[in-house]
């Protein structure tokens, strides 16, 4: 069947918008114990008394900063509501609670003692019987409270030989940080203490210091805006090639055709025959010619113009870019490059060329990303493609413990970025000597989850594979480059996987008409990805090894067959209000012989949450959540009833999208045909910034298909965003409205084949007076599609 009918964009309509209604539960947590909360409270005032002591103390030799406490949580009182309840406590006029450290420890600063009394006073109110319950839950949330002591994760002794980085608090005041700021350079220069101040976000105080001594060191774990202290990371590139015999013919640029620009944040691009058409003359290095060795970003980039043809698949259906050489890691040296000068030079290449939206940066480190901590790296990732508006397509990186028969790390730091598209690795084939099978994740692919259980990798492709001899020495199995000489070579890493992905990106982006979307880009090459069938797995280990899998080629994700239609939902939400379409376009005409709604439905969801970087597992400030169903008919609702406000509601409704309506035995079928697209996930309530679904009407339960697909049925689609306590109060005290940006896909397609669900959808749209429109193409993109 030819695919060649375009996607479409559809808006909601005014009378789609809702208001959060109020309500809730109001009652009492079940580990709430208010007798204990009067012992509590003494202990807590008596605690922050010592602290007073300690401020005034400061005071007297001059010390003006805030003293930061740590509260210790108890691990049922975790969750947004109870977070209010202790802000209740401790913040005063001001915001005192200035972030997360882990997942069960607020932090709080303290300026002065008036702001002890303030809080004492409050916690002296709880002790009564009259107090607030509010205060007491908030009292009794608390485990312990103690003042911080910076973190220090040093793995050597001699500290003067190495460099450290040092990470100051942010107080969520300016004025507190610069104070911060000016008394850490003033303590380094009076010691002699080497230091310079670093760029990684807006948001992180970061220094990397060298040159100081033992008694130093001991006073720096001492000096009060010390959050976290340790050793500077370091990156290496590493190149696993073989030699090729094939050769591949050089292809160059068409005149007059307008090629995408590709960023290629690497070690250079060397200027061999089959590149050389296609690098553009402007560069960015900050090196010299004598510390460059451009094999890695070589091989990357003859991956980005020749990976279909070295391979001799479709996998992109690239037609090629433009190179840009961005030079931001230098020749391998035994020192390998310091992570502050990586994310500088990145920065730096990014924002002097921003009218290049797409970056591939295939280099990483060997630091595992934190179970709960999203690390510097990621977040300052994160900023730099915020600034620039681009999107960076980044390695998940690799391990090498399969040699070593251990089990396989979680992706590095830096892959752990929110906003960027990360790659794993996917083995082609299976030679007698590899350890992975056929289109299963690769041995040397990092894996997921990331920090707080983000799905990482986003999608994966072609890496190669590679496995041990009898006697123990390394073979590859590798997907095939250039070398910085010209010659074919095999490479294997996630290094080589990721340009597939960019080469996608670009493609799709080079047909589009408009400015740059990166969120609909993540979201077009998301919504197109496939399992391969050999991945006979739970979705769960689909999801940590190869996120939600390989993407389409850029044709085929563009336009659809007559039997489906993919429609495009871009928007903004603000607190306070939501999206509820109850006219929903499902095709009447999918409905079998027995009376019950067929199809199969796919829906991804990519948002563009609120960041906060000192919120440790919370960094995700922001939440959205999509509910996709039938229902039966619409009702009015009472107005008048202090807790709704929606005039309009519905009965009878179901969401499509749980679980447990499906067959166990149906999602267990691995040989299923549905198999290498189905994503049945329960999301519950982690903060998500990617979600995708995809469903089979054919696989509900008998009883259930009874309840909620018998024709007569309506459908409805909710949208409706969730924000983080800390982010509420924040934007409360900024006198903003606190919103997040959202794209949403949907594809319904007709599994028999019998109708012309394109057209049928389209004319549903018309009825019901959504506004709607094909995805716009570029003008010349259009006209070879009609000719």
């Amino acid at each position: 069947m030819e695919r060649n009918l375009p996607i479409k964009f559809f808006q909601k309509r005014t009378n789609d918008e809702r208001n959060t209604e109020g309500g809730g539960s109001s009652s009492i947590p079940k580990w709430f114990n208010e007798d204990i909360v009067p012992q509590k409270a003494e202990l807590f005032m008596q605690t922050l008394n010592a602290i007073s002591g300690d401020i005034l103390e400061k005071r007297k030799n001059g010390n003006y900063l805030p003293t930061v406490v740590k509260l210790k949580l108890n691990n049922d009182a975790l969750a947004k509501t109870y977070r209010k309840e202790i802000a209740k406590v401790f913040n005063t006029q001001k915001i005192n609670i200035i972030g997360l450290n882990y997942i069960d420890e607020v932090l709080v600063k303290i300026e002065d003692g008036k702001e002890v009394e303030k809080i004492n006073k409050k916690i002296s109110v709880a002790q009564k019987a009259s107090g607030s319950q509010s205060l007491k839950i908030g009292i009794d949330a608390i485990e312990e409270i103690e003042e911080f002591v910076p973190e220090i994760e040093i793995n050597f002794e001699d500290i003067e030989d190495e460099a450290l980085k040092v990470k100051l608090f942010n107080y969520g005041d300016s004025e507190l940080n610069l104070m911060a700021i000016r008394s850490f350079e003033k303590f380094c220069k009076e010691r002699n203490i080497s230091f310079k101040r670093t760029l990684y976000s807006a948001d992180l105080n970061i220094f990397k210091v060298q040159n100081i001594t033992a008694d130093n060191f001991d006073e720096l774990t001492e000096f009060s805006a010390v959050q976290l202290i340790t050793e500077m990371p370091k990156y290496y590139v590493t190149l696993d090639e073989l030699q090729g015999d094939n050769t591949i013919e050089i292809k160059t640029p068409e005149e007059d055709k307008d090629y995408p620009i590709i960023g290629v944040l690497d070690s250079g691009i060397a200027n061999i025959p089959h590149l050389k058409p296609w690098i553009l003359e402007e560069t960015f290095s900050k090196y010299h010619e004598d510390d460059i060795d451009k094999a890695h970003g070589t091989a990357v980039s003859g991956i980005i113009i020749y990976g279909d043809e070295l391979e001799e698949e479709n996998y992109t259906g690239f037609r090629g870019a433009k190179l840009f050489e961005a030079i931001v890691f230098p020749n391998n040296t035994t020192q390998g490059l310091s992570e502050d000068e990586l994310i500088e030079n990145i920065r730096e290449a990014i924002s002097e060329n921003n009218h290049i939206k797409i970056w591939n940066l295939s280099l990483g480190t060997n630091k595992e990303a934190d179970t709960a901590e999203f690390s510097d790296f990621g977040k300052a990732l994160d900023e730099i493609q915020d600034e620039s508006n681009v999107l960076i397509c980044k390695s998940a990186g690799n391990c090498s413990n399969f040699k070593e028969n251990k089990p396989r790390s979680r992706i590095s730091q830096s892959a752990d970025t929110v906003r960027g598209l990360v790659v794993g690795s996917i083995a082609k084939n299976k030679n007698a000597t590899d350890l992975s099978e056929k289109n299963h994740s690769s041995p040397f692919s990092r894996i997921g989850s990331g920090p707080a259980f983000l799905i990482k990798p986003d999608l994966s492709h072609i890496g190669g594979n590679a496995g041990l001899d009898e006697n123990n020495v390394l073979i590859l199995n590798p997907v095939y480059t250039f070398s910085k000489t010209g010659e074919r070579k095999g490479v294997v890493g996630t290094s080589f996987s990721t340009p597939r992905i960019s080469s996608i990106l670009s493609g799709i982006d080079n047909l589009l008409s408009g400015d740059f979307n990166p969120l609909l880009l993540k979201a077009l090459t998301i919504h197109s990805s496939k399992y391969p069938e050999e991945m006979k797995m739970t979705i769960d280990e689909k999801l940590k090894h190869v996120g939600f899998g390989i993407p389409s080629n850029i044709q085929d994700i563009l336009f659809n067959q007559p039997n489906e239609i993919t429609l495009i939902l871009q928007d903004n939400l603000e607190k306070g209000s939501f999206i509820e379409i109850l006219d929903f376009p499902y095709p009447q005409s999918m409905i079998d012989d027995d009376g019950y709604f067929y199809g199969e439905i796919s829906l991804t969801l990519v948002t563009s949450p609120i960041l906060d970087s000192s919120n440790a597992a919370e960094y995700c400030q922001s939440n959205i959540d999509v509910m996709f169903g039938s229902y039966d008919v619409k009702k009015d609702r009472d107005t008048s009833k202090a807790t709704v406000i929606n005039p309009i509601g519905k009965e009878g409704a179901q969401n499509l999208l749980s679980q447990n309506l499906y067959s166990k035995t149906a999602i267990k079928n691995f040989e299923s045909a549905y198999n290498k697209e189905r994503v049945l996930v329960a999301y519950g309530k982690k903060f998500q910034p990617v979600k995708k679904w995809s469903i089979n009407l054919d696989e509900f339960t008998p009883t259930n298909k009874e309840k909620f697909l018998q024709n007569p049925k309506n459908w409805f689609l909710k949208v409706e965003g969730l924000f983080r306590e800390f982010i509420e109060t924040k934007s409360d005290a900024q006198r903003i409205s606190p919103s997040q940006e959202f794209c949403l896909i949907i594809t319904i397609k007709d599994t028999k084949k019998e109708g012309h669900i394109y057209n049928e959808v389209t004319q549903l749209l018309d009825a019901n007076n959504f506004v709607h429109q094909n995805i716009k193409l570029r003008q010349d993109v259009r006209v070879q599609l009609k000719n």
